[in-house]
């Protein structure tokens, strides 16, 4: 049997849209003497759906248009989609993630998903009704197993719970002989490592094939790398591509091999689809934001040039009282290299006249991170204002370093409808800026010079903060890795650091929840990925040492 994936970038609720995609796909497999062609998970209505599954009608619309994609796959190879179907009467949940298998006009069967994950930015348990039976379907004469992505990640794997139950080992038990995967497994760096030798293992072990069909694309903070794949039990391995929809029989690529690309590479394809997604699926066309001859602005300039276009990007730069001739420059060049628009509006004469009008209730003089705090409000006043009267979109230019510390300002540099590094460390930012492919874009003094928020005189960012290198690797141990206080510290991390970190990182659960939303590329963005509650206690366990017994001691 000839196997077609159809890895295609979907959009939640778009219906009309997705089945026009699907329906290509379908078409160009039968182009391509397919057989059977498998699609992603919730191909249908797009993943992940959240509380719209609630919603009677938003159901009723997705099952017209599952009968609707049968009837009209009345020719051609038989097909796999993953979908929605209304759960039994009495069932816990209204509606259950999962795959109907069409041929001819016919509706062959389905699987419902059976291992609804519930961590980091999963939330399916709320949601949808688990499967039960995992039950072989004959397609064109071969045994079909069907597990929805989930369904195939139990093997011990570090961060995820463990299963009582291997769906796929029970479906190749059964008899199946071939096992597809509709799946949206979210991109974070690295991931799809685990995700391809999760299925190298199971394959070898079982004994069958398997092939997923991956979602790519941006839906709002999650972003899906494709990267769709066949794996044998030999070890042979067929991939489809990166970041960009494909439609392909599995036996006409070439042995994959490992990816070899400059680091942080898959780092900007993600973020540059994260941003082009979210405009283009909000709606929405340009985008403003602040150029403050700094490295965040000036990289979040450049991805969003990559996706938008030139013609779409507006810099503003916004001198204050503090700001240093260098970071105008520094600005106008970057602006020029790219040719986005560039305009200057200064703040230094409103900021000036609302210090003074302020006085009166505050006092004269240095009102320390009030002062430097009002300077940042202003400036987001600006963008907001430019943003609605030209309907372009904010991008909100802090790094994941900041927002961890609370290093950014409320209704000031956080203001922006989307934040393309909020989930990207200060040296990351770094390791984007000096990609091969943004050489000769970012202007070398901007790289180069210390940061600077520069709200005070001759301010650094080290000024207040312990070194960036130190810095994100107690962010990375505190937050990605979940490590204790005296985990941190035994990595050679001075203690009074290791405290500081950690507590203003507790300190500003409150800014990261009005933040703008945030692409996600590691395995713990905040936002969807971390959920802690603001109103807590921010002394005791944090700094506790574990003592043997299990008891903790100061």
């Amino acid at each position: 049997m000839r196997l077609a994936i159809a890895q295609l970038n979907t959009t939640v609720g778009d219906l009309e849209g997705n089945r026009t995609l699907i329906l290509d796909a379908h078409r160009e497999a039968a182009n391509q003497g397919a057989d059977l062609v498998l699609y992603p998970e919730l191909v249908t209505c797009g993943y992940p759906p959240q509380d719209l599954v609630t919603r009677p009608d938003f159901v009723s619309a997705v099952r017209q248009l599952n009968h609707h994609l049968a009837e009209s796959m009345n020719t051609g190879p038989a097909a796999v989609f993953g979908t929605l179907e209304i759960a039994a009467e009495g069932s816990s949940r209204a509606v259950h993630n999962s795959a109907w298998v069409v041929d001819g006009g016919r509706i062959l069967g389905r699987h419902d998903k059976i291992l609804l994950p519930a961590y980091d930015v999963f939330d399916e348990s709320r949601t949808f009704e688990p499967g039960g039976e995992a039950q072989p379907i004959e397609i064109r004469g071969q045994s079909v197993g069907i597990a929805i992505c989930e369904d195939l990640w139990t093997l011990p794997i570090p961060g995820q719970p463990p299963y009582p139950r291997q769906p796929g080992k029970e479906l190749v038990d059964k008899g199946a002989t071939l096992i597809l995967c509709p799946s949206a497994s979210p991109f974070h760096e690295g991931r799809h490592l685990v995700r391809e030798q999760v299925f190298i293992e199971q394959s070898r072990q079982w004994g069958v094939p398997l092939a997923l069909a991956n979602l790519v694309g941006g839906n709002t903070e999650l972003i899906f790398d494709g990267r769709s794949f066949l794996v044998k039990p030999d070890g042979n391995f067929l991939r489809l591509p990166t970041f960009e929809p494909a439609v392909s029989c599995v036996d006409e690529l070439s042995d994959s091999e490992v990816e070899a690309s400059q680091q942080g590479g898959a780092l900007a394809d993600a973020l540059i689809l994260g941003i082009q997604d979210f405009l283009g699926k909000c709606g929405l066309q340009k985008v403003v934001l602040g150029l403050s001859g700094g490295i965040d602005s000036a990289v979040v300039a450049v991805l969003a040039t990559a996706a938008l276009g030139a013609e779409n990007v507006t810099g503003v730069a916004m001198p204050g009282p503090y700001s240093s001739k260098g970071a105008l420059t520094d600005a106008e060049e970057l602006a020029r290299n790219l040719g986005i628009d560039f305009e200057v509006v200064s703040i230094e004469e409103t900021y000036q006249k609302m210090h003074e009008d302020l006085e009166p209730l505050l006092g004269s003089g240095d009102w320390g991170v009030a002062q430097e705090n009002l300077q940042s409000r202003l400036r987001g006043n600006v963008l907001m204002t430019i943003a609605n009267r030209t309907g372009a979109m904010v991008l909100a230019t802090g790094n994941k370093s900041e927002l961890s510390v609370g290093y950014c300002t409320l209704y000031g540099d956080m203001c922006g409808g989307l934040a393309p590094l909020g989930d990207v460390s200060k040296q990351g930012v770094y390791q984007l800026a000096r990609l091969d492919r943004f050489q000769g874009q970012i202007p070398i003094s901007t790289i180069e010079k210390p940061p600077s928020a520069e709200l005070a005189p001759d301010q650094v960012d080290t000024d207040s903060l312990p070194p960036y290198d130190q810095l994100d690797a107690i962010l990375t141990a505190w937050v990605e890795e979940r490590r204790s206080f005296t985990e941190i510290v035994a990595l050679g991390i001075p203690e009074e650091s290791v405290r500081q970190v950690i507590r203003l990182i507790e300190l500003s659960e409150h800014k990261r929840r009005q933040s703008a939303p945030i692409l996600r590329v590691t395995p713990r963005a905040y936002g969807v990925g971390r959920r802690v509650p603001i109103a807590r206690s921010l002394d005791g366990w944090q700094y506790r040492s574990q003592t043997p017994g299990g008891e903790t001691g100061a």
